[in-house]
């Protein structure tokens, strides 16, 4: 499967790049997909780890999703150990209050969507080449 994406570099750059596939005897797209296969980390490693403390949290969290979005949408709810422990439309006092009480404790703080974990759309970068003259 192929995803055509568009990407724009100065110019200085894309000569770079041009000089760099002709070089290797490689088209742009094979001269890309080379170094990011060289850049990627091997399968056996993991590119993040799970959090042990915030993975919990936010576990809980979407298990009280449904009664949390009936009770306060809209509001911001704090999780700590497995419980509901606190609620505010203010974010920046629910925030004090967790806090002061929580000094040096994890806190799952959020703000109860119509989604638990929202889906994050970002858009694929698109790659122009400008032809030098």
């Amino acid at each position: 499967m192929t995803t055509p994406l568009t990407v724009t570099f100065s110019g200085e750059l894309a000569e770079k790049i041009q000089l760099l596939a002709t070089l290797r005897h490689q088209n742009i797209n094979s001269l890309f997909e080379t170094l990011v296969d060289q850049a990627w980390p091997d399968e056996s490693d993991e590119i993040t780890e799970p959090d042990a403390v915030a993975t919990p949290e936010m576990q809980t969290y979407s298990a009280l999703h449904p009664m949390l979005k009936q009770k306060y949408f809209g509001q911001y709810v704090a999780i700590y150990q497995g419980k509901l422990i606190d609620h505010d439309p203010d974010h920046d006092a629910i925030y004090r209050r967790i806090d002061a009480q929580y000094p040096d404790e994890f806190v799952w703080i959020s703000l109860v969507e119509e989604e638990a974990i929202p889906t994050l759309v970002f858009r694929s970068p698109r790659m122009e080449w400008n032809e030098m003259v």
